[in-house]
C-alpha cells in the first residue's frame, strides 16, 4: 500500500473555522499478491466551507461533503480494514461508530467500497466561550462503486460549544 495525498486548507482556524475553505484528497493504491492477487486504488476526497455572518462572525454556516470510492476492488475480496465505514462523531452524528451501511449475518459492519457523507451546521457563538449548533448530517455506504438511494442514512440534532482559547470542546445530541 502507498499514499497520496494533498490538502488545501484556505480557513481562518484550523480548530475552529469561521470562514474559508478546505480540501483534501487522497488515494491509496494497493497490491495484494500470494493465494489471491487483487489490486486497486481507494481514493477519498473531502471538502468543508465556512460561511460568515454578523459583524463580528458571531455566527458561522458551515458544510461538509466527503466521498469515497474504491477503484479495481470488489467484495469480498478488498479486506475488511481498508473498506469504508460511516457513523459516529465525526461521521453522521446520531448513528453509532460504524452503524451505517451493509451489515453481515450476526449485525457486524460489514463496509462497503463506496461512501458519501454531508453535513451542514448552523453554529452561533453566545458570549466569548459558548456557542451552540444545530446540524443535519447524511451518509451512505454501498458495496457497489457509489452507494443507493435507499442506502442513505439521516441524523439531526443540536449541541453545546465552549471554547477553551485555542479551540472548542463540543457536546452533541442527534437522532
Amino acid at each position: 500500500t502507498a499514499l497520496g495525498a494533498y490538502a488545501w486548507d484556505y480557513s481562518d482556524n484550523i480548530l475552529d473555522p469561521r470562514r474559508g475553505w478546505r480540501v483534501e484528497a487522497r488515494a491509496e493504491p494497493t497490491a495484494i499478491t500470494g493465494e489471491t492477487s487483487l489490486v486497486y486504488i481507494r481514493t477519498q476526497a473531502q471538502g468543508s466551507a465556512y460561511i460568515p455572518f454578523g459583524k463580528e462572525a458571531d455566527t458561522v454556516l458551515a458544510g461538509r461533503l466527503k466521498v469515497g470510492a474504491m477503484l479495481g476492488g470488489t467484495m469480498p475480496e478488498v479486506p475488511a480494514s481498508r473498506r469504508f465505514y460511516s457513523g459516529g462523531g465525526g461521521s453522521v452524528r446520531g448513528y453509532s461508530y460504524q452503524a451505517i451501511g451493509p451489515r453481515l449475518a450476526d449485525n457486524t459492519p460489514q463496509g462497503g467500497l463506496s461512501m458519501v457523507e454531508a453535513s451542514l451546521e448552523l453554529r452561533r457563538k453566545f458570549t466569548q466561550q459558548w456557542g451552540g449548533v444545530v446540524f443535519i448530517d447524511a451518509g451512505a455506504v454501498g458495496t457497489q462503486p457509489t452507494p443507493n438511494a435507499q442506502d442513505f442514512s439521516v441524523g439531526a440534532g443540536f449541541g453545546v460549544r465552549y471554547d477553551l482559547g485555542f479551540g472548542p470542546i463540543r457536546a452533541d445530541i442527534a437522532f
